[in-house]
């Protein structure tokens, strides 16, 4: 039997631990944003450092934290901690 989780569920835990997997679209876009929030911080960064300007760590690191908080809180509020990523790929198979 197929487990159905509720719509505000994009995560299930992952299969080594506390972290959180995608499952659903919502949970991908999160992801992404966040690889988007890490990649703009290096850019402006690598601008910065172009234009003369010796900022380039603290943008980088500020940026990446930023995007890594909100990812966490996201993924946290949005995450079905009692299945991990094998199970309801099992129930999902066996659907």
């Amino acid at each position: 039997m197929s487990r159905r989780l509720p719509p505000h569920i994009w995560f299930v835990r992952s299969n080594r631990g506390s972290g959180s997997y995608p499952i659903a679209p919502e949970g991908w876009r999160t992801l992404w944003i966040f690889v988007a929030g890490v990649a703009a911080s290096t850019i402006v960064g690598g601008l910065l450092v172009v234009s003369g300007s010796k900022w380039f760590w603290p943008v980088v690191v500020t940026g990446t934290a930023g995007a890594a908080i909100w990812f966490i809180a996201t993924a946290r509020q949005h995450t079905d901690f009692s299945i991990t990523d094998n199970d309801y790929v099992k129930d999902k198979k066996n659907a």
